[in-house]
This record gives structure tokens, C-alpha cells and sequence, in this order.
């Protein structure tokens, strides 16, 4: 197939041929090649107009791959004292860069490792790399720049999608009232993707099941635990109980991840008719209890591993009967952790008052919380993702 498109002077410009999506050729975007034997003056003389000629390949007579040439240090080693006489009978074969050539057809995650490879050695690649067929035939320049900007253009629509996906899966959570009960939640990650979620269902006996969730990291990777969690909580038979329910994220947990993401998060079943919450608080720790005016922590008798981290893990379940009015409040540590411009922490006891304020004056908590919090840190930025999910248990 014939891939030349124009001849002017000393350069030739070749067509583009039909890629793969993720080939690395679709990146490039200089495609200008010299004869090897074409003289440095001549080429330099030629470049003065032509702008557009950032970076141009030498190849020979069959369109071979041999080197590149920069035009800015074309014309930096012209420029010298002495140089066009230096050079008047040079080739431009004698000075161009040997710079090392890639596989035009591999993917751009496979070019990107290599050129960290390259560029790890004594002798980095610099601004630019050729990019040729199996044959060594030259098919484009891709620079480093273009290649990291695209990499990263990437990585901001994963972020993007991820994000979205979150927005739909927190959407998703059941947080209708029901008897004797109503459940508020609210949740903002600092990045665009977060590893917090809150999670509600209301079950077919009766019962509600909640979830607050910290997975470790952030971005796409959090992304991906949270939708695998959501997923199994949305399929989970909850007949099984909440051991049940553990063993099988941790059993999922270790078998995708290997020990390299964990989560830690409280889970709860509660039976509106007794008042009966049963909960398993997974390395979380940040619940409390609001009873009329007074907060207290609530904390299991026996502290449970994070999901993730170990394969045979005990799971204790506590058991505890709620009174009518009381507000059962898990949060991540996010929010307390959120520092103003003095360096101070929001701190639990400021998350306590404003619960218990807008328990008192009947308000949402999912206004209230993140009015509070963002007034307190002023212009510091958020630093940490941020949720919350109450259950408030009514007097019927």
C-alpha cells in the first residue's frame, strides 16, 4: 500500500494508515521523513519556512528507520561559529539521533512502560521516539509529551466515568421512611472518586440493612471495590446473616485484589418491631448513639479486622435494643478530620452537637452536616472523602 502523501524539497510526508484504538500510532502526530542522504544544509536551508516541521525521521531508500532529527537542534549545531562550513559536505545521516523505535501497532500502555524503561537507563529517549513496523519501516514520531498528555486525558475520563458511577450507586440506596424508622445519609469524596459509600435496603420482613464503607485509596480502583460490594449487597440473600454477608465481600476482596485493597465499615440489620439492631463494625469504629440530649460511642466487644486482609477472619456480631427517638449515626473519619485554616480538626464533638441540634429541631442531617463542615474549614479544601448514614428510630 502506498502511504506517501506529498514530496516537498528534501521532505516527505506519509499518510496515517488505519489503527487500532489503542495503538500507540494513534498518539502521533509527526510524520515527516528525510532521505539519509540528503545534505544537513539543505535540509536546514529548507526548515527555515517550515515551522510545521518539528521533528522529522531519516530513513533510506526503502523508508527504513535509521534516526530522528530535531529541528531546534538542527539549527543550534548550523548556528555555530563555523558550522555551515563545518558541515557543507555532512550528510544528514551523520548527525542524526539514533534514538530507539517502538512498535508502531502496540498498545500505548505497552509504549508508555517501555519508554519509563528507556528513560530509567543511563541514556533517556528524551522529547521524542520513532515508531516502525515489523519490518523497520518508519510509520510516525510520537513524543513524550503527547503521549503523557494522552495517558493522562485517560485517567481523567476513567475518573470522570467512575465518578459517575458513583453518583448512581449512592443514588440508589433505599432511604425511604418506613415503620419505625428512617434513614439519612450523605456522602462527597474529596477527588472526584471517592472510597466512601453508604449502602440501604429496606428487606422484604421488615428489617432495613445499612452499610457505611472506608475503602483504602482513592480514583478508579476504589471505584471498582465499591461497585463489587455494591453488587454483592444488592444480590446478598440476608436470611444468611451478617457473617454470611462478610465472608463472602472478604472471600470476593482477597480473590480480586490479593491483600492489596481492604475496606473497613460498619453493617447493621434492624428490626423496626423490637427495636433490635445487630451489627458487625469491620475495623470502622466511628458510630455513635444519640439518646435524647447524650451521645456515646458504640463500640463492639470484640474488634473485627478489616474486609480484605485475611482470608479466615471472626466476625463478631453484637446485638443491642434501641429506644424510640434514638438516632444510630456511622460516619467516616473524613469528616472529623477535616482541618480549617488554624490547622484545627472538626473533630467528633462538633459532628455530636450538630447532630444532636438538628435531631432537636427536626432538620435533615444531610443539610446540616455539610453546611457545618464547610463552614468551618473556610477555603481549606476538603481532604478526605466524607459520609454519613443515620438511622433514626420512630416511637410506633
Amino acid at each position: 500500500m502506498e502511504t506517501t502523501i506529498e514530496a516537498v524539497g528534501p521532505i516527505t510526508e506519509i499518510a496515517r494508515e488505519k489503527i487500532n484504538s489503542m495503538s500507540a500510532l494513534r498518539v502521533a502526530r509527526h510524520f515527516m521523513t528525510v532521505r539519509k542522504n540528503v545534505g544537513v544544509l539543505d535540509l536546514a536551508d529548507f526548515l527555515q519556512d517550515r515551522d510545521d516541521a518539528v521533528v522529522i525521521a531519516v530513513v533510506d531508500d526503502g523508508g527504513t528507520y535509521e534516526g530522528l532529527i530535531v529541528r531546534e537542534k538542527l539549527f543550534a549545531f548550523v548556528g555555530k561559529p563555523f558550522g555551515r562550513d563545518v558541515l557543507r559536505r555532512s550528510l544528514i545521516a551523520e548527525i542524526a539521533e539514533a534514538k530507539p523505535a517502538f512498535d508502531a501497532n502496540a498498545d500505548l500502555f505497552t509504549i508508555a512502560q517501555k519508554v519509563r524503561e528507556e528513560t530509567a537507563g543511563s541514556d533517556p529517549l528524551g522529547d521524542y521516539f520513532a515508531l516502525i513496523d515489523g519490518s523497520g519501516k518508519f510509520k510516525g514520531t510520537l513524543s513524550r509529551q503527547d503521549l503523557s498528555d494522552y495517558l493522562a486525558r485517560m485517567t481523567e475520563d476513567d475518573i470522570a466515568l467512575a465518578g459517575r458511577l458513583q453518583e448512581r450507586i449512592l443514588s440508589g440506596a433505599d432511604l425511604s421512611a418506613g415503620h419505625g424508622r428512617r434513614m439519612e445519609a450523605w456522602s462527597r469524596s474529596a477527588k472526584g472518586v471517592g472510597g466512601d459509600f453508604y449502602y440501604s435496603r429496606a428487606l422484604a420482613d421488615g428489617r432495613t440493612f445499612a452499610a457505611l464503607c472506608d475503602v483504602s485509596g482513592k480514583g478508579v480502583a476504589a471505584a471498582l471495590i465499591v461497585s463489587l460490594v455494591w453488587g454483592i449487597l444488592g444480590m446478598y440473600d440476608f436470611s444468611r446473616g451478617l457473617r454470611g454477608l462478610i465472608a463472602a465481600l472478604n472471600d470476593s476482596l482477597l480473590e480480586t485484589f490479593q491483600t492489596e485493597k481492604y475496606l473497613t465499615g460498619f453493617f447493621f440489620l434492624f428490626d423496626p418491631s423490637r427495636r433490635k439492631l445487630i451489627f458487625a463494625d469491620m475495623g470502622h469504629s466511628h458510630v455513635i448513639l444519640i439518646r435524647g440530649a447524650k451521645a456515646a460511642k458504640l463500640k463492639g466487644k470484640n474488634l473485627n479486622l478489616p474486609i480484605g486482609v485475611e482470608a479466615q477472619i471472626e466476625i463478631a456480631v453484637q446485638a443491642v435494643r434501641l429506644h424510640p427517638g434514638d438516632v444510630l449515626a456511622a460516619y467516616s473519619d473524613g469528616i472529623c478530620e477535616q482541618q480549617n485554616e488554624a490547622e484545627e480538626e472538626y473533630g467528633e464533638g462538633r459532628l455530636i452537637k450538630v447532630l444532636i441540634e438538628a435531631i432537636g429541631r427536626g432538620g435533615n442531617l444531610a443539610e446540616a452536616i455539610p453546611l457545618s463542615v464547610d463552614s468551618f474549614r473556610g477555603r481549606v479544601p476538603q481532604q478526605d472523602d466524607m459520609s454519613i448514614i443515620a438511622l433514626a428510630v420512630g416511637g410506633g
